[in-house]
């Protein structure tokens, strides 16, 4: 073990926030930390040697934050599989040189160009003496939801971002202009993002938004071509009888004679004005309806199956499997986490 004097260490965490700076010659130290706050990882130099000069700054929470992090020595970390897949990470190295690889591709880590991934899959990096990395992290349904906000509608395919980010750009300069600053803010104690979390949130959603704006991912070109117009009258019709009667058994036809339309022309104004079906929408409002039942009730009283037939679902399998899509959980993690005085 290292000697307890030749490290620096400054760690703080509470209520999920983390606030910590660590430098240690123990790779088996940073592996501990590095499994604790992000995932499963291994660190393997390329000699025999397992003390290096190491150091890991993280600050934020969970959902939103910065990691810096620099080995000062030649090794690989192997991330392993995560079970959530439910947060998207931003890495380039500030000095030196790296590479990642993930899905059996290689990606260059330099000051010019950078990689976005997910946080479920594996991923290899391999670090130079003199790398350093900043990385910043993001809640995936929290990037969705924002998209949709956007977008007018709520996304029905996965949020995907190209891997590859150059940073040579214009719209990469000015993201790292932005990354930079909100590293700063979230590292510093006396920061009003530190302070007031209502600043934090608007932090966290102006860095989302820079990364939906200028970085290529599912929906870019629908957020960047021109807005259509106002939908009519009988989809806004359609959604709020929707809304109202979302747990009775709805057919396109019967919410096609209340909006006044016929099936077809209810179909068409949906894809064109919703990008989606009437059905699909119908499917969200009972997903969403659900988990506000999820959440609200008592796992010591309510049933998954009681809470889903009572939302307008009658097949269980497909319930859940369509809540896990949506949700990044599933419909029984939500109400096994309630928690009730």
């Amino acid at each position: 073990m290292a000697d307890n004097s030749s490290k620096s260490n400054s760690i703080a965490q509470s209520n999920n926030v983390f606030d910590f700076s660590l430098r240690s010659p123990n790779l088996d130290e940073i592996e501990d930390l590095l499994f604790r706050y992000v995932r499963r990882h291994k660190l393997n130099t390329t000699s025999r040697v397992r003390d290096v000069d190491s150091k890991l700054n993280v600050h934020g929470q969970g959902d939103f934050a910065v990691f810096t992090v620099g080995y000062g020595a030649d090794l690989t970390v192997h991330m392993y599989p995560g079970d959530a897949n439910d947060r998207v990470a931003f890495v380039m190295a500030g000095s030196g040189a790296g590479q990642l690889a993930m899905s059996g591709q290689e990606y260059a880590l330099t000051a010019e160009k950078g990689v976005v991934f997910p946080s479920g899959p594996e991923v290899f990096l391999r670090y130079g003496s003199n790398c350093e990395t900043l990385a910043v992290v993001l809640n995936t349904h929290r990037l969705a939801e924002q998209c949709g906000k956007l977008l007018g509608y709520e996304i029905e395919q996965p949020l995907e971002f190209d891997r590859r980010f150059s940073l040579e750009s214009s719209a990469g300069q000015s993201w790292m202009r932005l990354v930079r600053y909100a590293a700063d803010e979230l590292s510093q104690p006396l920061s009003l993002t530190r302070q007031i979390p209502a600043v934090a949130q608007q932090l966290e959603s102006m860095v989302g938004l820079a990364l939906l704006l200028g970085h290529s991912h599912t929906y870019s070109d629908a957020l960047l071509r021109p807005q259509s117009a106002a939908a009519p009258y009988y989809v806004k019709r359609a959604e709020a009888y929707i809304e109202a009667h979302f747990a009775e058994p709805l057919s396109l036809a019967d919410i096609a004679a209340q909006a006044g339309v016929s099936a077809r022309s209810l179909q068409n104004g949906f894809q064109s004005f919703r990008h989606m079906t009437p059905m699909a929408f119908l499917r969200q409002v009972r997903l969403r309806r659900a988990q506000e039942a999820l959440v609200r009730a008592d796992p010591a009283f309510a049933t998954v199956t009681e809470i889903a037939l009572r939302c307008g679902f009658s097949h269980m399998g497909e319930f859940a499997s369509l809540y896990k899509r949506a949700f990044g959980e599933t419909p029984r993690q939500t109400l096994s986490r309630t928690v009730h005085p």
